[in-house]
């Protein structure tokens, strides 16, 4: 029979195992020190790590259109810095335009010209990774076969990052690998304890 824990000690005793396996779940500077082992459009999810006094972030994918989104929080501390990396916000030309055609008269003359076709290009603007206030950061992207991500600083009194990652709108913790050894933490969120 399983004692039946009531009352203020029974929810006291259950806050505090519950923060202790919150606490034995985060992950150590240690364990994000330099930069993992990956590929460009070689592998789907996230790599995290931390190369001197700046934190990086990638996401990639094997080809196929992923939406990425995620929110990295600060506590104890600020953030810097923040710097995206290769965000698909540039115009690119979807199909080339045709040019027209001079109609000639008498004697070679232009007289007029036939309508071509402009370039049909195509804007990416809807990615967006942005500080939303001094302590958290937010992102959204599509995501096809290059790298995309962003770089941030914190300043020295920050005690923890939360790393909340999604990919196609889902918590994938299986798909984030930290450091130059390429650990898995498989937790949701990842949290890095500083100090």
């Amino acid at each position: 029979m399983v004692p039946r824990l009531g009352g203020v000690c029974g929810r006291v005793m259950v806050i505090t195992m519950l923060c202790s396996a919150l606490v034995c779940a985060e992950t150590t500077v240690a364990q994000v020190q330099g930069q993992p082992k990956f590929s460009d459009g070689k592998a789907l999810g996230y790599f995290v790590w931390k190369d001197g006094d700046t934190w990086k972030v990638r996401w990639m994918t094997f080809g196929s259109v992923h939406r990425f989104s995620g929110r990295i929080q600060v506590e104890g501390g600020e953030i810097r810095s923040l710097k995206r990396v290769d965000v698909d916000t540039e115009r690119k030309i979807m199909a080339p335009g045709r040019p027209g055609h001079v109609v000639l008269g008498p004697r070679g003359r232009v007289i007029g010209r036939t309508g071509g076709r402009p370039a049909i290009v195509a804007s990416r603007e809807e990615d967006k990774i942005e500080q939303e206030t001094e302590h958290l950061i937010r992102f959204l992207t599509r995501t096809t076969n290059d790298v995309d991500g962003l770089d941030f600083k914190v300043t020295d009194s920050s005690e923890r990052l939360r790393f909340a990652l999604q990919i196609d709108d889902k918590p994938r913790p299986e798909e984030v690998e930290v450091g130059k050894n390429n650990v898995k933490p498989n937790e949701h969120p990842l949290v890095v304890r500083l100090r």
